[in-house]
């Protein structure tokens, strides 16, 4: 009977055991874990967003129009909303204290995706302004419906972000969050106050 007694007595004792290593080993990784978790927030809260290159704030203005004067570069008629039938979409930058070499880069978006790029180097200083156009061509596909939003570079550098919508018909209607603006209005500083 003794021999019975221990059996019974052996096996509840070989479960605590077993329960008490895994519980210690549990507590250990929950440790270990918890440490991890307050070395990452550590980490996270040490970092700091430094910036990385100064605007050069060549571009003072970025401007969308249906027409500009060749001869000065300044825009006739701005444009924010262009239909299927305008022939011409034109980016006026109207630029400050640009010296030669100064390099002037686009890049076009349409509803959020790449369409292209370009860009111009300055061939003298104090160049006042400078436009990019895109013309209406099948091909090309420069007047498509949709949202464009154009970012312009100094010398690599963001500067000013514009943007314009294209319809398929003529417009019609003002949408309350995109109204067209007066020539005066134009400013990017105003469009993106609108934003």
């Amino acid at each position: 009977m003794n021999m019975k007694n221990q059996k019974g007595i052996a096996l509840p004792i070989i479960i605590l055991l077993i329960a008490l290593v895994g519980g210690l080993i549990g507590y250990k990784t929950y440790q270990q874990i918890q440490s991890q978790k307050q070395a990452e927030k550590k980490t996270v809260v040490k970092q700091a967003l430094v910036r990385r290159s100064k605007i050069p704030n060549v571009i003072v203005t970025a401007t969308t129009a249906k027409a500009i004067d060749v001869k000065t570069g300044k825009v006739i008629t701005a444009a924010r909303v262009f239909s299927l039938d305008d022939k011409t979409v034109y980016l006026a930058l109207d630029l400050d204290s640009a010296k030669i070499g100064t390099s002037i880069d686009y890049i076009r978006y349409l509803n959020g995706r790449y369409v292209d790029h370009g860009n111009s180097k300055l061939s003298q200083d104090l160049i006042s302004n400078i436009s990019f156009s895109w013309t209406n061509s099948r091909s090309l596909g420069s007047l498509t419906e949709g949202k464009w939003k154009i970012a312009t570079y100094t010398n690599g550098i963001l500067e000013k972000r514009v943007s314009y919508v294209v319809q398929k018909d003529k417009i019609s209607q003002v949408q309350v969050e995109e109204p067209i603006l007066a020539d005066s209005d134009l400013k990017l500083i105003n469009a993106l106050a609108l934003k």
